[in-house]
């Protein structure tokens, strides 16, 4: 009877064992799983991130390049007069030569009725000069909200492209659009060698850039015949069969990351990827990073089997034990309990041990990662700001010089030569901004300049005349009539008080009767310039939030949120500050607090 009881005991405790072999097995699995997942989707969101600043850096390249050519008088002409076959010719030769400069794809004029009037391959065999875009999308979309983008399959080069189209409209009505289109080709992803890649889909989920070229036009999911119809009609993709891609999601990871299988080429067989998703913020563009998991498998397989091996060990050594027990009865009892609590002591040592040296290699890891993320952080804000600071005077340069050479051939030299006096004071000031951006970083600055704030405003309205007369603004400027010095550089201040007043001229941009207003005063021992608009104000959510880097509320593409930013820091270091609220009436202030002058400070007290 005792025999049969021990029997059964041993029986229990051996299944006990398995089973609890089992449970650390598969335990052990889901673990390793976990982490090489975790590792995949980190791995895909870089790849995301990185395809993301990648295409939004090549789009933002050309959102100026549309409005350049709108107010050109060869595109005017043209459009006014389609049927002058003199114009067309400038016109033509004058797209080619800007689309050769700004390596872009195709320039064109369209007419209101959807012809093309002028275009830069008016050379080609294949031109678009006389062909009917009045199906398209960035044709329609223009014509209602004044400007549109779009991807596509052209229909008559057969060549995909990404379309920008503004309308051209005068007092008297609509003249026409001008439509800038460019390549993303070279933007296309390619397949790292351990299989990882990324696809780009546009707002239907059509698939437009991919790593594998036999995905590119499929979908991510099968579309509604209205969808798929509206794409047909358009002609967007022409004739490719936009058939689903046949992707299946296996997990939802959370944050945007998913386990997805995909079809291999054969088609016996799906392959596993974890997918991390991106918004493209300039548009409704996805863009997905794929880490290549067909490695799952083998190392949840390797986890069981180390946890088997280890339970094999552990087992074995347990039955060593108790063999020594019983051999040497209660003294060889005595050493083999002293040794395996020797062993076990040692055992949890070297585990700690282990721990706190993988720990320290993490925090290292961790830490080299952080100051590798700041140095890039940093090199991006100075080199947005810079493209920021400048893009107001390279544009007013290439309109003037287009201009000139305009006014020569048309032998107006008196007004081409106040052009180029306006062009070489425009470089004169870009120079004096990238050196004043340098003085900016530098914490030990000292200004040794005074400056004029009635002249520094004076300059700054003169610059940005083009841009109020756009939106026909009335700027009205009145000040206290006394002399008012700062302590600052002069094109420092002229740097702050454009994008004060231009921030100003964008916010009243939508409103029926534009109106900005700038005064100057002495009060105390500071010079206070305000700048009031009649804009819709600032959402009570951004107030705290307007001098943070990158934080911008205007739509997409029209700014970096870098100006106030960089101009907070330049008068912070002038010993000034500024600020912005909303008024009672409607509309914006901006303040400009800066100390005077000793020479002012003297006169006044005097």
């Amino acid at each position: 009877m005792g025999g049969s009881l021990g029997a059964i005991s041993k029986g229990l405790l051996v299944a006990l064992m398995i089973g609890i072999v089992w449970f650390l097995a598969i335990a052990a699995g889901d673990a390793v799983e976990g982490d090489r997942l975790r590792q995949m989707t980190e791995r895909g969101r870089f790849e995301a991130e990185r395809r993301v600043s990648q295409l939004a850096a090549e789009l933002h390249r050309y959102d100026y390049l549309a409005d350049v050519l709108a107010s050109h008088p060869d595109a005017i002409e043209v459009l006014l007069a389609p049927a002058n076959a003199a114009a067309v010719d400038r016109a033509n030769r004058y797209l080619e030569t800007i689309n050769r400069a700004a390596a872009s794809a195709a320039l064109y004029l369209i007419g209101p009725d959807g012809k093309c009037l002028a275009a830069s391959n008016w050379r080609d065999p294949v031109s678009f000069v006389g062909i009917d875009v009045s199906f398209r999308p960035y044709y329609r979309d223009a014509l209602q909200n004044g400007s549109a983008r779009f991807y596509g399959i052209g229909t008559t080069s057969d060549a995909p492209g990404y379309y920008f189209s503004r309308a051209i409209k005068r007092d008297d009505g609509l003249l026409g659009l001008v439509v800038v289109k460019v390549f993303l080709d070279p933007l296309q992803p390619t397949a790292s060698a351990s299989g990882d890649g990324a696809v780009v889909a546009d707002e239907n989920g059509v698939i437009v850039l991919s790593s594998r070229s036999e995905w590119r036009y499929h979908t991510i999911e099968d579309l509604s015949p209205e969808i798929l119809a509206g794409l047909r009609k358009d002609r967007q993709y022409d004739n490719e069969p936009l058939t689903p891609l046949g992707l299946r999601v296996e997990r939802d990871l959370g944050a945007n990351a998913h386990l997805i299988s995909l079809p291999v080429p054969d088609g016996a067989a799906r392959a596993d990827y974890v997918a991390q998703q991106e918004k493209l913020d300039s548009s409704n563009w996805t863009v997905i990073g794929l880490s290549n998991a067909a490695d799952l498998p083998f190392f949840r397989l390797l986890a069981n089997g180390l946890v088997v091996a280890a339970s094999l060990a552990i087992g074995l050594f347990a039955l060593y034990l108790a063999q020594m027990r019983l051999t040497v009865r209660l003294e060889s009892k005595g050493r083999a309990l002293l040794q395996g609590a020797n062993e076990r002591l040692e055992a949890q040592v070297s585990e700690r041990t282990g721990e706190l040296v993988a720990t320290n290699d993490r925090l290292r890891m961790a830490q080299d990662e952080l100051i590798h993320s700041a140095r890039l952080a940093a090199i991006g804000q100075v080199a947005a700001g810079v493209t920021h600071e400048l893009n107001q005077p390279l544009a007013a340069i290439r309109t003037l010089s287009d201009n000139t050479e305009v006014l020569i051939k048309r032998e107006k030299f008196v007004t081409a030569a106040a052009n180029l006096k306006m062009i070489s004071d425009l470089v004169g000031r870009m120079s004096r901004i990238t050196s004043q951006l340098k003085l900016f970083a530098r914490k030990d600055r000292k200004i040794e300049e005074q400056a004029d704030v009635v002249a520094a405003i004076q300059a700054s309205l003169r610059i940005l005349e083009d841009k109020s007369a756009k939106i026909d603004a009335q700027i009205s400027f009145s000040s206290s009539g006394e002399p008012l010095l700062v302590n600052a550089e002069s094109s420092s201040l002229e740097q702050i008080l454009i994008n004060v007043l231009g921030n100003a001229l964008d916010a009243t941009a939508e409103v029926a009767a534009p109106r900005v207003d700038v005064h100057a005063e002495r009060q105390g021992q500071s010079i206070i310039v305000t700048v009031q608009d009649n804009g819709p104000g600032i959402p009570e959510a951004a107030v705290s939030r307007l001098f943070e880097p990158f934080f911008t509320t205007k739509s997409a593409g029209a700014g970096l949120g870098l100006g106030l930013s960089i101009s907070e820091g330049i008068i912070r270091s002038f010993g000034g500050a500024i600020h912005g609220e909303n008024r009672p009436g409607g509309g914006a202030t901006f303040v400009v607090e800066l100390p005077a002058s000793q020479i002012q400070e003297e006169a006044g007290h005097g």
